[in-house]
């Protein structure tokens, strides 16, 4: 099976917590979506040779209803048309789409209370699960969609990654839960493939979690384009199943870190995906990177260039790729 290649466009215009829909925790800032915002990356993305798109929905609490004490109480329409202008450029333009809900890092750099809660008590997760997930889950065009993303980088909310005494973290069997809880109402709905994007060293704490996952979304950031085969994972994690599920790069880009590296070393994961037998593979991340958002053309960037050019030379070398099913 052929490795689908897609790009990263997780929020429009650089809104993030803003881009589809208002955010009830900040009722001044302003949702200027509208579908040029949302056509204008797909075409270019699509122009540049991917075939998907990973886009974030809910994250920063995003889109979501609640009461005065915080509870869910449902979705945003206004999302939930944003979601259903997404679909319709994707599908006039050939892309698959890869939707992720919630993000774990919402809560320690945010500090997000509500996404803290869907994550961390039963009760929420149960209410975001029935009346957003589900609600959401309705929407999503089963054939369309690649897979649905619960929380990504779950282990930014967790004691792994927040060393401030000032920030609470949430236990990973909690974090479980609520994957799992979001995971049965949306198959509840429709027929997706389930995941959680995860840095690659912090997979075997989410698998043993309880989440329940359909396909496996590692994220790796390596200064040459390094990538772990599914054998390494089964290993790391101690479990064989994994060989058996697919497998998908939700991130792949180059650390931004201070040190010796080279950009262009960003195509290398082009390469290593279909090698190694990766199901799909997302770079990070058109705006900025690949496309020039600061120009009014929005021209390609030299590695924009560079990783066009790999992508038509990738897909030269082999049949065209046939869509690939992680159900």
């Amino acid at each position: 099976m052929s490795t689908l290649f897609g790009v990263n466009v997780p929020y429009l215009r650089g809104e993030y917590g803003h881009d589809l829909a208002e955010n009830g925790r900040f009722p001044t800032w302003p949702c200027r979506f509208d579908p040029m915002h949302a056509y204008r990356p797909l075409i270019e993305a699509r122009r540049m040779g991917f075939s998907a798109v990973r886009m974030w929905l809910c994250e920063n609490a995003e889109g979501l209803k609640v009461d005065e004490r915080g509870r869910i109480e449902g979705v945003s329409e206004r999302l939930l048309e944003s979601v259903r202008v997404v679909q319709e450029a994707a599908e006039l333009h050939g892309l698959y789409l890869y939707f992720c809900l919630l993000d774990g890092n919402a809560w320690p750099r945010e500090g997000d209370p509500i996404s803290r809660s869907i994550l961390a008590e039963a009760d929420q997760a149960a209410r975001f699960a029935e009346r957003v997930v589900a609600e959401l889950a309705r929407v999503l065009d089963p054939a369309r969609t690649l897979a649905l993303e619960i929380v990504n980088e779950p282990e930014t909310s967790t004691a792994a990654c927040i060393d401030d005494p000032a920030i609470e973290p949430i236990a990973w069997e909690d974090i479980g839960r609520a994957i799992r809880l979001s995971g049965q109402a949306a198959r509840a709905e429709r027929e997706l493939a389930i995941t959680s994007g995860t840095m690659h060293v912090f997979l075997p704490e989410l698998w043993r979690a309880g989440a329940e996952l359909s396909a496996v979304d590692v994220h790796v950031y390596h200064p040459d384009g390094g990538l772990p085969s599914r054998e390494d994972l089964a290993r790391y994690v101690g479990d064989d199943a994994i060989l058996e599920l697919p497998l998908i790069g939700g991130e792949l880009g180059i650390p931004k870190d201070p040190g010796p590296k080279e950009p262009a070393s960003l195509t290398n994961y082009l390469h290593n995906a279909p090698r190694l037998g990766y199901t799909a593979a997302f770079l990070w991340q058109l705006e900025g990177d690949l496309i020039d958002k600061g120009e009014p053309a929005r021209p390609r960037t030299w590695l924009g260039d560079q990783v066009a050019t790999t992508l038509d030379q990738v897909r030269r070398g082999r049949l065209s790729p046939d869509r690939p099913d992680p159900r």
